[in-house]
């Protein structure tokens, strides 16, 4: 239900666009202001849907600067507005923890970095060596996350990681005898799967990419 919600956005954002002369909207905004303005207000939809409610005030802000550059609602300037914006994120995210959306399997034995952990306007790298490796998951919006499954053991023949990634850049490095299976539903996103040949474990990759890069390389 979730891509199909954001299919719906990009659709109706898509005959705005062609027929907003016509239904006198006479919206001024130059090409790539506009191209902007759907990318930003498309994704924060997104990050709505998956009430990733920091990220999707980020881009819903975006959307706001992007129009007010056209429409002048409000005359505090445009770098001021995407400074101001910044500053906005980064404290509403000091105080409120994220929260956890998967709950963690298995125990693990010297993982370095939460389990499901979050990224946002940053970089994380994470080393998992769990021994019963069964699931876990990266949510990363505005950033880049990379994460090394070195001596991790998965539990039985398969193990899954679940991604949530809008606007990012995810790395996975897997163990030599794992296949990487991805599942993903993304929007404006590229997969470079370097693990797909079959191997004795499989790694499934499940999750949403919106405007984000994975890349998943075997070690």
């Amino acid at each position: 239900m979730k891509k199909y919600g954001l299919g719906i956005a990009l659709l109706v954002l898509a005959v705005l666009v062609l027929v907003r002369d016509s239904l006198g909207l006479h919206l001024a905004m130059p090409f790539w202001t506009t191209v902007w303005f759907v990318l930003t207000f498309v994704t924060g939809f997104h990050r709505l849907v998956k009430l990733d409610w920091l990220a999707s005030v980020f881009c819903f802000g975006l959307a706001f600067i992007a129009a007010n550059s056209v429409y002048e609602w409000v005359e505090f300037g445009t770098w001021n507005m995407f400074l101001s914006l910044v500053l906005l994120c980064l404290g509403l995210k000091l105080i409120f923890k994220p929260k956890k959306r998967r709950p963690a399997h298995g125990v693990g034995t010297g993982v370095i970095g939460e389990k499901g952990r979050d990224t946002a306007f940053g970089s994380s790298t994470r080393y998992i060596h769990e021994e019963n490796f069964i699931h876990d998951s990266v949510d990363v919006a505005f950033g880049s996350s990379t994460v090394y499954f070195d001596q991790a053991v998965i539990l039985g023949d398969k193990a899954d990681f679940h991604i949530d990634a809008a606007f990012s850049n995810i790395t996975l490095y897997l163990p030599a005898d794992w296949q990487a299976v991805v599942e993903l539903d993304s929007a404006m996103s590229t997969t470079n799967n370097y693990a797909s040949e079959p191997k004795e474990k499989v790694l499934l990759v499940t999750g949403d990419m919106a405007f984000s890069t994975l890349n998943i390389y075997s070690m």
